[in-house]
């Protein structure tokens, strides 16, 4: 769904807030915890714990669904 003024209007300003941080740390979460981590292990793009593999831990994943079907809720 397009994000217009009243898409974001369904999200309060903390989910906002997430959402757009959940979204940019995201897109540079293709790097690893600085040589600390195992080659296999990456820290996560929304809360930085580390986790097996890349992208979103299940909790922020959730999260991330949770606000984008509350946003997409008419």
């Amino acid at each position: 769904m397009k994000r217009t003024k009243e898409w974001w209007a369904r999200l309060n300003k903390w989910e906002r807030r997430r959402l757009v941080n959940i979204e940019r740390r995201q897109q540079g979460s293709g790097y690893s915890a600085g040589g600390y981590l195992p080659d296999d292990c990456s820290e996560c793009g929304g809360c930085g714990s580390p986790m097996l593999g890349c992208g979103l831990c299940p909790h922020c994943s959730a999260e991330y669904d949770r606000l984008l079907k509350k946003a997409n809720t008419p």
